[in-house]
């Protein structure tokens, strides 16, 4: 189990009930199994796949979906953009509630596989692309200011020295 995965809560366990005999207990297309999602993406997607309703769709907070599936809210926040961003989920706003909507896409709507690996590094990168901006402007600030500066002793050295310059 990850070293950030959490056990799930007992008190959950407590009414649990074998499922029917008659039916199957989940179902994998083909399309998904083949697709390359990792086990917390699949994890994510079968959890909201199993709250969605026909009209309210999954309205699971993240502090929710971390407690049932056994990982941290910052890992659940990463994968479900990574699974919007591959057009597997699509997240509304709820009109009524603070939680988001998550529905599932059709097949349709989903990016090809090849394009998951640059999706996840996208979506694990934000923190990593705002720093690295900051660090650019800090660079680009400090090339300035020393430029100011060297300026600023050349005309100063002008009034020091004004035959040097003319």
């Amino acid at each position: 189990m990850p070293k950030n995965a959490k056990h799930p809560n007992q008190k959950s366990n407590e009414n649990w009930k074998p499922h029917p005999d008659d039916k199957n207990a989940i179902f994998v297309s083909r399309a998904l199994d083949d697709y390359g999602l990792n086990l917390y993406e699949f994890r994510i997607l079968a959890h909201v796949s199993r709250r969605e309703g026909p009209k309210h769709g999954c309205y699971a907070s993240q502090k929710k979906m971390a407690e049932s599936c056994g990982m941290g809210q910052r890992k659940v926040l990463e994968v479900l953009k990574v699974l919007c961003e591959a057009g597997i989920l699509r997240k509304e706003k709820s009109p009524t509630r603070r939680t988001n909507i998550y529905r599932l896409n059709p097949g349709s709507k989903w990016k090809h596989p090849r394009e998951l690996e640059n999706i996840r590094q996208k979506a694990k990168s934000p923190k990593n692309s705002k720093s690295q901006q900051e660090s650019e402007q800090v660079n680009e600030y400090e090339n300035l200011e020393s430029e100011n500066t060297s300026e600023n002793n050349i005309f100063a050295e002008k009034e020091l020295f004004p035959d040097l310059w003319e």
